[in-house]
């Protein structure tokens, strides 16, 4: 006989079990190391134990920050105050670090909105001519503002000069009667 739970034969010498409901056989050791039988489904089978809650490590030096808009202290890898205040990352901030940073995002929202308000004008046919070169004029002034993450902003207010562009020819070979 094998063991079912180790899998080596089970010699005379070696002291044996054998399970009570599906008569499998081990070694009294493995049964007493497992907790019963190892027989999935088997009456007799090991109950899992729910394992013990970790332990909580209490706060430490560094764990907390001050919210740069309502002084609260927050945990150090907050990114959201209390206050609604949000910032770009956990490491702490200066008041003036984020005052800054929330006039540069009020910046490029506002940028944002610009750009789509030209972008809808040039659509619109008429005024595209000179919506375009708005939307190109600002995209261009502020194009490191709108780089990376925001390029989509900057394709879009480049895309109303090329409607421009079109709208423009068009009412030329409109007047020159072709």
């Amino acid at each position: 006989m094998r063991c079912s739970i180790c899998g080596t034969l089970i010699r005379p010498d070696d002291g044996s079990t054998s399970c009570p409901d599906c008569e499998q056989e081990y070694h009294e050791p493995c049964w007493t190391e497992i907790g019963g039988c190892a027989t999935y489904g088997c009456k007799s089978a090991a109950v899992a134990e729910k394992p013990a809650a970790p332990v909580l490590v209490g706060a430490g030096w560094g764990d907390e920050k001050t919210c740069p808009s309502c002084s609260a202290v927050i945990p150090s890898s907050a990114l959201v105050c209390r206050c609604k205040a949000r910032f770009p990352w956990a490491d702490p901030m200066s008041m003036e670090e984020y005052a800054a940073w929330l006039k540069s995002e009020r910046a490029i929202v506002s940028s944002k909105k610009t750009i789509v308000a030209l972008f809808l004008l040039s659509i619109a046919g008429g005024p595209a001519p000179i919506t375009g070169a708005l939307a190109v004029f600002y995209a261009h002034k502020r194009r490191v503002q709108l780089g990376g993450a925001h390029g989509t902003y900057l394709a879009m207010a480049y895309g109303s000069g090329a409607l421009g562009v079109i709208y423009l020819l068009l009412l030329l070979l409109l007047l020159l009667g072709f």
